[in-house]
């Protein structure tokens, strides 16, 4: 789900100079929107019970169970800590227990031991105050208090960090500034967030204009993103971001080299431009699992999923796609979808998360899955692709 997870949010604030009184965390059941996470290969999911399962490849210890082997069925992560978020990109994942605490795992973004960059069981990353978000980078991660303050940690060597230098952090650091967050969404090697008041400030790489500031240069500190508008849901793929305004629209900007913006060009947008119109979403998972050729999904209001860009190994959820996206080079092309698609057999979906060539989708609180299964990231035992969205294996209640 770097995508952004928002669990609590809750802030008093009292007419004594510039003091301020954050509520206490208050532990919370998982919800639909933040019991998914894919990554690059990898996926896992919360229970109900919030017990954490990780199915997919498993060589940098995404998987959590101790070992650095994949899984192709969904195995429980070790410990026993109870959660209520679980967030991943790339080869890493993060997860939020009761008390507020996140744990990681996998190529680890916490950098509490940079010469052991592997983690196969999750370690504890150290915050000032009790977190109530998650969302996760490559190699870097950000979480947000229950009074909206962002924090970041992990590596910062295009200021993803957001705290005003490039200087990388082992501990939860926070982000520069005043502006108070709903949620923060994590791509590559950079973050959006969403603000209180609706706007939306990205820090970080800005090659291709994922800040949508109207140019290229990049910031380690929070930057309003180009335009009027006001929105209510962000998401941050690897190089490019959308997000959902309050007038309905989706928009994106940033790279779009397999048409992941789709706006049906593979033009780079510096600002904002309209996606998938027509489509009115709930949400949008743009994928963040370390590629240039990427895509992204919606969850429409009434349940359905659309996907568009990058298609090599059905992640759309769909075959024969026609469109032709021409690859950097110029020389040759690869299958794409401009426009998005409709992911058939799926209806009722309350939660997705976008992986680097597979795509997970919660409905009828089961998870299915569907794209590329070279490592067992589909989740079925199978091993095989699957253009269609198909159970993943095991008895579960999902929220």
């Amino acid at each position: 789900m770097g995508k952004s997870i928002r669990v609590l949010s809750a802030l008093t604030i009292v007419a004594c100079g510039a003091s301020e009184i954050v509520a206490p965390h208050v532990p919370v059941d998982p919800t639909a929107s933040t019991a998914l996470a894919s990554g690059a290969r990898f996926s896992c999911a919360l229970t109900t019970a919030g017990k954490a399962y990780c199915w997919g490849d498993g060589l940098a210890g995404q998987i959590g169970d101790s070992t650095y082997a994949p899984k192709i069925v969904p195995t429980a992560i070790a410990g026993a800590h109870t959660y209520v978020a679980i967030a991943a990109a790339s080869e890493t994942a993060c997860a939020l227990d009761r008390s507020g605490v996140v744990w990681c795992w996998g190529d680890d973004p916490t950098q509490l031991n940079p010469e052991l960059s592997l983690q196969s069981v999750g370690v504890s990353v150290s915050a000032p105050r009790p977190l109530s978000s998650i969302t996760v980078g490559r190699k870097f991660a950000c979480g947000i208090d229950n009074g909206g303050v962002a924090y970041c940690w992990g590596q910062n060597q295009r200021g993803q960090l957001g705290v005003a230098d490039t200087v990388a952090r082992s501990v939860a650091t926070r982000v520069a500034g005043s502006v108070r967050f709903a949620s923060v969404a994590a791509g590559y090697w950079h973050v959006c967030g969403l603000a209180t008041n609706g706007s939306i400030y990205c820090w970080g790489d800005n090659t291709f204009g994922e800040l949508a500031s109207g140019d290229t240069a990049m910031s380690a500190t929070p930057k309003q993103i180009s335009g009027n508008d006001t929105y209510r849901f962000i998401s941050s793929g690897s190089i490019h971001s959308c997000a959902i305004a309050t007038t309905g629209h989706t928009l994106c900007w940033g790279a779009n080299f397999s048409g992941q913006l789709g706006d049906g060009t593979q033009t780079r947008r510096l600002a904002p431009v309209e996606a998938a119109p027509g489509l009115s979403f709930a949400s949008v998972h743009a994928e963040r699992a370390n590629s240039i050729f990427t895509h992204t999904c919606g969850v429409t209001v009434a349940g359905e999923v659309y996907c568009w860009g990058w298609n090599s190994k059905t992640q759309l959820g769909a075959t024969g796609t026609t469109d032709a996206c021409t690859n950097i080079a110029g020389n040759s092309t690869f299958v794409c979808s401009y426009a998005p698609v409709r992911v058939t057999g799926l209806s009722g979906v309350s939660g997705l998360d976008a992986g680097l060539e597979h795509t997970c989708a919660l409905a009828g609180r089961q998870v299915y899955c569907w794209g590329d299964n070279a490592y067992g990231e589909l989740g079925d035992g199978s091993g095989q692709s699957q253009p269609a969205p198909v159970l993943i294996k095991g008895v579960f209640q999902f929220p």
